[in-house]
């Protein structure tokens, strides 16, 4: 269940939203304000998940207030309402999970919602399972063994085992279930085909080698990865979103 709060200067974009939010299993409260600094009070009062906020707004505008928000509460995701469909490179920095373009379906409400709902259940899986979120922890023989996880390149499934290639062209090879180490790995990890998981933020480029495959490479790594086409899509929005601007 989460938590959300619209933040839009028109009454009946507010309105509309909030409509279409309280329809969703998932929600937990709705909230409402008409402008940024309404918002920032807000958040200093109460715990939200996901604010859904209009870019274009007087007193403050919602890139800026996002961005005070984020400082108040790092916890909060966001998701952008504008009437253009080019985005500035000041609201990437917010790190949104997505923009909803006036005027809206709601359809669109949901998917974006939806989106939210993945990343925000994946941070607080990731709170809740990292003792340091620095650090990956793997057994080998019963003894713990620890890598920081900015070292690591990829994961690759061999039968029953799991080969950890490093940046240092290292391979650890550890027992594992496939399934249950990629629930431990946090949101930059993805999980390109049924034997590699991959780290987004080390990817140089992908390629495509036939009708149902991608080739991942890495930078200054000679290994490759694969990249199911049928997973194209999320990839390549969960990549965009890794990148630090």
């Amino acid at each position: 269940m989460i938590k959300v709060l619209i933040c839009d200067d028109d009454k009946a974009v507010r309105n509309e939203v909030e409509y279409i939010v309280k329809e969703l299993d998932c929600v937990d409260y709705v909230k409402k304000v008409e402008n940024g600094i309404e918002a920032i009070e807000f958040i200093k009062n109460e715990k939200i998940d996901l604010l859904i906020i209009d870019i274009d707004m007087p007193y403050k505008n919602g890139i800026d207030s996002a961005k005070e928000i984020i400082s108040i509460d790092k916890d909060v995701h966001v998701i952008f309402i504008t009437g253009f469909a080019d985005y500035s490179l000041e609201s990437f920095k917010v790190h949104p999970v997505d923009f909803i373009v006036k005027p809206f379906t709601k359809e669109k409400i949901i998917e974006s919602i939806n989106i939210a709902i993945d990343r925000i259940n994946s941070h607080k899986l990731s709170n809740k399972v990292f003792i340091e979120d620095t650090l990956f922890t793997y057994k080998i023989r019963k003894q713990v063994h620890m890598i920081n996880f900015d070292d690591i390149v990829m994961f690759e499934k061999k039968a029953r085992a799991v080969n950890l290639h490093t940046k240092d062209h290292d391979i650890v090879n550890f027992y594992e279930n496939f399934d249950d180490l990629e629930m431990r790995l946090p949101p930059n990890f993805f999980r390109s085909h049924k034997q590699f998981i991959v780290n987004l933020r080390l990817i140089h480029k992908v390629i495509p080698i036939n009708k149902s495959s991608l080739e991942i490479r890495f930078i200054n790594f000679q290994e490759n990865a694969l990249l199911n086409k049928v997973f194209e899509k999320d990839f390549l929005y969960r990549f965009y979103r890794t990148k630090r601007f």
